[in-house]
């Protein structure tokens, strides 16, 4: 499918080609070479960010001058061309939208995570405070040591999480 696609799309582009060459040598004016422009291998290059759920490479991408084209010169009756610029305006903010709701997750998936583990820090804590009173020793260590794996990985959670933007507001300590 995706060769006969670039099979039909590089038979167009020869045809235009030709057709551009047939226009200089039968002494087209600059306004209509400005208006047909010379076809050129990056226009014809198809941009898979477009059609990706997870594309992030939109603000680069702007499409070929002959997407813009108004070939029958009937700028009163743009629906089509309207319509196209529309859809696309709405890939992009779907794509962008999609991306904002990542941020999120992932902001809330860090705050989560972060308050499970002082959670279970303060938990073994709880334990060990037990254990040592009821003069279960051993058990006691065992919960120390866990309460510090615990503190260990928040500690570490927030300074990846400082480290990760500056002027990301700090977690509640």
């Amino acid at each position: 499918m995706v060769n006969s696609i670039d099979i039909s799309v590089r038979q167009q582009a020869a045809i235009y080609k030709r057709c551009r060459e047939a226009m200089i040598a039968l002494g087209a004016d600059t306004d209509t070479l400005t208006r047909f422009q010379q076809l050129q291998k990056s226009h014809m290059a198809i941009h898979t960010a477009a059609f990706s759920q997870n594309a992030h490479d939109h603000r680069s991408s702007n499409l070929p001058w002959f997407w813009c084209m108004d070939i029958p010169r009937t700028t009163s009756s743009k629906n089509w061309l309207t319509e196209f610029y529309r859809i696309h305006w709405l890939r992009a903010k779907a794509v962008k939208d999609r991306w904002e709701e990542e941020e999120d997750l992932l902001m809330s998936e860090f705050h989560w995570t972060m308050n499970f583990f002082k959670f279970r820090a303060k938990k073994w804590n709880k334990k060990c405070l037990s254990f040592k009173a009821a003069g279960l020793h051993g058990a006691a260590c065992y919960a120390a040591r866990q309460k510090a794996v615990y503190d260990r990985l928040a500690e570490q959670g927030a300074s990846k999480w400082l480290n990760m933007s500056p002027e990301i507001q700090p977690l509640n300590q």
